[in-house]
């Protein structure tokens, strides 16, 4: 954040406005900085372990689509830490207020840290749930191409932005260069270290905007799964699921940018980044983190409760309805086709069913009707009679 003091650079509107009687917010004080950091933080790596392990132990399907989501948590790690530390030089005071000059260019450094690591998390993390998806889609389809096409248009956003944020000045160090003393009208610095204060308000406004505009297209991507006619209800549910968690990080991300315009990144009424940024960074840190969670969740939470069921006993078969025959004088036949959609039906209707065979013999006019313990409901009619009484084996 270098330069000097004419009115038309960032740092010639520090002072330009007395704004020390503003009430302080609370998300001002550090020890809500640091608990948000910690706390959220914590959840997050909760959530990328968790799918970690469904990927490698138990369904044993690791991708691509993994290595970008640990990418995406190491930076937003990064991050937070930068965020963190940085109160401990003075974020959430007023930057007038700063002990010494060497205060704030310690700040600077800590927030030229958080600033970088944030514009890759946020890349990352969109190239991993594309690539998930990926992994729904067909080859050869438009979705899939869709998919394609949007994982080189994040790649390059990702690459520019990131490219500016860890290079804005040189050399780079010229980005927490505050001297009043020294002419720094010579200094090269660019983007998110320019001295012009459009420049800078357009770097951080155009990053925060296209930001917006990519998660409202990775979030849109998979609703034509909830259309298909073949869809399940619990794949539906899913879905559901995963807009749900997908809007939540749309509304940091929303909030953020409106923070951001709404103080000028840090430059209205006057520039104090110690007093403006926290609630910005706040929303940053609620998007980078809930992101991750939203990319794990969906992976790991089937296996882990079909696991659980299996480890606690849920898995098995249980009988609320009576099985009633009723045979009539006339033999139906059953045919291949009909037989797999019964057998298909039977596995898709109760997942947990895996790792036991049912045998429900064959009969003829008759009716059968079954439940498992997920409270489904299920009759298939037709059967060939014999062996009126379901066997059930067990592994």
């Amino acid at each position: 954040m270098a330069g000097i003091s004419p009115k038309n650079t960032v740092l010639g509107l520090l002072g330009t406005y007395d704004n020390t009687n503003e009430p302080m917010p609370d998300i001002n004080k550090p020890e809500r900085i640091n608990g948000l950091c910690i706390s959220f933080g914590a959840m997050a790596w909760l959530c990328v372990g968790f799918r970690l392990f469904t990927r490698f132990k138990v369904v044993k399907a690791p991708g691509w689509d993994d290595v970008f989501v640990v990418l995406s948590a190491l930076t937003m790690t990064v991050a937070l830490v930068g965020i963190g530390l940085a109160t401990r030089y003075g974020l959430g005071q007023h930057f007038l207020q700063l002990d010494s000059v060497d205060t704030a260019r310690e700040f600077l450094k800590r927030i030229y840290i958080f600033n970088a690591s944030y514009c890759m998390s946020t890349a990352f993390i969109k190239i991993s749930l594309l690539l998930q998806y990926m992994r729904l889609y067909q080859r050869g389809t438009r979705l899939y191409a869709a998919c394609r096409w949007l994982i080189i248009l994040v790649a390059l956003w990702g690459l520019a932005y990131s490219a500016i944020a860890w290079i804005p000045c040189s050399p780079v160090s010229d980005y927490w260069l505050i001297d009043f003393e020294v002419d720094t009208s010579n200094v090269r610095c660019y983007g998110y270290g320019s001295q012009n204060v459009t420049a800078l308000k357009a770097t951080y406004e155009s990053h925060a905007a296209i930001n917006m505009l990519l998660d409202l297209l990775v979030m849109a991507l998979p609703v034509p799964l909830y259309f298909y006619k073949d869809a399940q209800t619990r794949t539906r549910l899913g879905l559901v699921g995963i807009l749900l968690m997908g809007t939540v990080v749309n509304v940091f991300s929303i909030w953020r940018f409106a923070t951001t315009v709404k103080h000028e990144v840090t430059t209205s009424p006057t520039f104090d980044p110690t007093w403006y940024l926290p609630i910005t960074a706040a929303m940053a840190v609620l998007e980078l983190a809930s992101a991750c969670m939203c990319a794990s969740i969906p992976v790991f939470w089937g296996p882990m409760a079909q696991q659980a069921s299996k480890m606690f006993g849920l898995g098995s078969i249980f009988v609320t309805h009576e099985i009633k025959v009723e045979t009539e004088h006339r033999l139906q036949h059953l045919d291949s086709r009909d037989a797999l959609a019964a057998d298909l039906e039977m596995q898709n209707g109760n997942p947990s069913m895996e790792g036991s065979e049912v045998d429900l013999g064959v009969r003829s006019g008759s009716r059968l009707e079954w439940a498992g313990k997920d409270g489904l409901r299920m009759q298939y009619q037709t059967w060939e009679a014999k062996d009126i009484e379901p066997r059930v084996r067990r592994d």
